[in-house]
């Protein structure tokens, strides 16, 4: 683990101690009372509070920060170093402290210079307990063992602390982060299901209708120009319903390739239409699914818009990058920049953009119209 999420690791157990504030007061209360009892120096008090000030003034910051260390982080410790070993020189009292300096340290730093600090942090109370044990060598070379065993079990429990907390935060984030992908499938499963039931009740009644009315008037005849002109509105309207059964249903992707998807299409359409796919690649199910809705909703703008005779559909796969299609026809066309766009375009556009991809309409008066789009093979 390194970068970003290896700063996280060292400084995640922090920010899960919700009472740390409360608890670093506590213990530089408990280290001015034990200085008063000892008899303590009252600068030594001071330069504590000094500490006090410090921590207020950047230390929260430093030992919050989601990525340690940052430039406050310096400073603190450099503060800490400095004051806590004045104040411990003039009064041993002020070690107790060092219960709080000494998490606060590794929360502002990452491990391996946080035993640093920490080992510094010893120094003063080493040397008030060397000068108790006297000056003998062996009783030196004691108490410092003494002060790198004290200080080294102390890193050790903390950095396993903060391990164990950092884990924890990733094993929440990552079942935060599953619940929301499960939040998303379960919609987009509602909103499939929705499409599925509503093309079912269309086709079972608004094209069932519109072929009976075909049907009946196909057997009436056509001599009255007002029948000719009602089965041809029962034409177009029971095309749109077809179409809109088309859009509403799954794309036909399940055992087939995009390419047979998109030829399948192109065989169902009133239109001559010229399929062409260049490279091959994989794409995923997402990424399929979006380019055959955008195929569908092409195709039913060129019937309902261009006033086409035929319609060209081209695939490009650039493998391991992205996937491109367009559909272009040679019907009246129109200027883009001109023409909002309906529905079907935008509820295009936002199922393309949530993968990631884009879409282009390009097009002139006259001139025919393509759609162009592109998604990602990551998908």
């Amino acid at each position: 683990m390194g970068g970003p999420v290896a700063a996280r690791a060292d400084n995640a157990w922090s920010r899960s101690y919700p009472f740390w504030d409360a608890y670093f007061a506590m213990v530089l209360v408990a280290t001015i009372i034990a200085i008063v009892l000892d008899g303590g120096s009252p600068v030594a008090i001071v330069l504590l509070l000094g500490i006090t000030v410090s921590y207020a003034a950047w230390g929260r910051r430093a030992v919050r920060a989601p990525v340690a260390p940052i430039r406050e982080s310096w400073w603190l410790v450099a503060v800490v170093l400095v004051l806590f070993t004045a104040a411990d020189l003039l009064a041993s009292a002020s070690s107790v402290a060092l219960s709080a300096l000494v998490p606060m340290t590794f929360m502002a730093l990452r491990a391996a210079r946080a035993v640093a600090a920490m080992i510094a942090l010893f120094i003063g109370p080493t040397i008030h307990l060397m000068s108790e044990l006297g000056t003998h060598p062996l009783m030196i070379i004691m108490a410092i063992v003494l002060g790198l065993s004290v200080s080294s079990l102390l890193g050790v429990f903390i950095d396993r602390l903060g391990r164990q907390n950092t884990e924890r935060a990733r094993l929440i984030e990552e079942l935060d982060r599953t619940r929301e992908e499960l939040a998303e499938v379960s919609q987009e499963a509602g909103r499939l299901a929705e499409r599925e039931r509503l093309a079912g009740d269309i086709h079972d009644t608004l094209a069932q209708g519109f072929a009976s009315i075909l049907m009946v008037l196909q057997a009436a005849g056509d001599r009255d120009p007002r029948v000719t002109r009602a089965m041809q509105i029962s034409r177009d309207n029971l095309a749109e319903t077809r179409a809109l059964i088309a859009a509403l249903a799954p794309p036909a992707l399940e055992g087939a390739s995009l390419e047979e998807a998109l030829e399948r299409l192109a065989r169902g359409f009133e239109l001559p239409v010229e399929v062409s796919v260049a490279g091959a690649a994989d794409v995923p199910g997402a990424v399929a699914e979006a380019l055959v809705r955008a195929a569908q909703e092409g195709l039913a703008n060129v019937r309902k818009h261009a006033g086409a005779r035929s319609v060209r559909l081209a695939l490009q796969h650039d493998p391991g990058s992205s996937v491109r299609m367009s559909i272009s026809d040679d019907g009246r066309g129109f200027d883009p920049e001109a023409v909002a766009d309906g529905y079907g375009l935008r509820a295009m556009r936002g199922r393309v953009t949530r993968l990631g991809g884009t879409v282009a309409i390009i097009g002139r008066p006259g001139g025919g119209t393509t759609i162009a789009v592109e998604l990602p093979c990551s998908g």
